[in-house]
C-alpha cells in the first residue's frame, strides 16, 4: 500500500505525474492539484516545434504501475459494456469493416486536454464504441524507454492484428525495436524537446 504524496492518503494503485514522476491519488495526480513546480517549468520553457507535434504520449513511472492501470481501465470498460455483452456475441471484423468503423467512429473527434483527456481516455472511449458495435477491440499500452502511450486494435479475420491511433483515425504500425510515429508526418519531438520513441513493449487487453 503506498501513500498519497500531497494528502498521505493510502492508495493501492498510485497514480505518477506526468512531470516530478512523483506518486500520489487520483484526486491529486493532476499537476494542478498538488503544484507541481516541474509542469510549471515544462510550461515556462515550452517551445514551438518546428514540425508537427507528436500526438500526445503518456509519461511512463513504472511497468508495473502502468500494467495494474490498464487491469484496471479493462474492469471499468468491461463493467460499462455488459450490457453490450449481455446482448451479442462480439466478433472480430473483416479488415474492411474495420476501416468502415473507424470512418463512422467519432472519438478522433475529441480534443486533447492535459490530464483531463488523454490518449488513454480516446483508447478507452474507441473501445467502447467497438464493444456497442459487436466488434472485439483491444487496449493497447506501447512502452517507449520514458513514456508510455495508449491506442487500440482489431484482429482482423482477413489481415490479423491492426492497430488504430484513435486520435486521428490512423492504421499504424508497432514494432518492438522501432519508432512508434511515422518519420514523415511528425518531428522526433514532444514539444520541443527531444523524444525517444523506440517501441520497448506494448501489452494489449482485450
Amino acid at each position: 500500500m503506498s501513500k498519497c504524496e500531497h494528502c498521505g492518503r493510502d492508495v493501492l494503485f498510485p497514480f505518477g505525474c506526468c512531470y516530478c514522476q512523483r506518486a500520489f491519488c487520483s484526486e491529486h495526480v493532476p499537476s494542478t492539484k498538488h503544484e507541481c513546480s516541474h509542469a510549471l517549468g515544462h510550461w515556462h520553457n515550452k517551445r514551438k516545434a518546428t514540425e508537427r507535434e507528436l500526438p500526445s504520449p503518456r509519461r511512463l513511472v513504472s511497468p508495473i504501475t502502468a500494467f495494474c492501470t490498464i487491469l484496471i481501465l479493462s474492469i471499468i470498460i468491461t463493467t460499462n459494456t455488459s450490457c453490450y455483452l449481455d446482448r451479442r456475441e462480439l466478433t472480430n471484423p473483416t479488415y474492411q469493416e474495420a476501416l468502415r468503423f473507424i470512418e463512422s467512429d467519432q472519438t478522433d473527434k475529441n480534443v486533447y486536454r492535459e490530464a483531463k483527456y488523454t490518449c488513454a481516455n480516446f483508447a478507452e472511449d474507441f473501445k467502447s464504441n467497438a464493444l456497442e458495435a459487436g466488434y472485439k477491440c483491444g487496449y493497447v499500452l506501447v512502452f517507449f524507454p520514458d513514456l508510455s502511450h495508449a491506442l487500440n486494435c482489431f484482429n482482423t479475420t482477413d489481415c490479423g492484428l491492426t492497430f488504430i491511433e484513435p486520435q486521428e483515425d490512423a492504421i499504424v504500425t508497432v514494432t518492438i525495436g522501432q519508432p512508434y510515429w511515422d518519420r514523415t508526418k511528425y518531428a522526433s519531438n514532444y514539444f520541443g524537446d527531444p523524444f525517444n520513441d523506440t517501441v520497448i513493449n506494448f501489452l494489449i487487453d482485450w
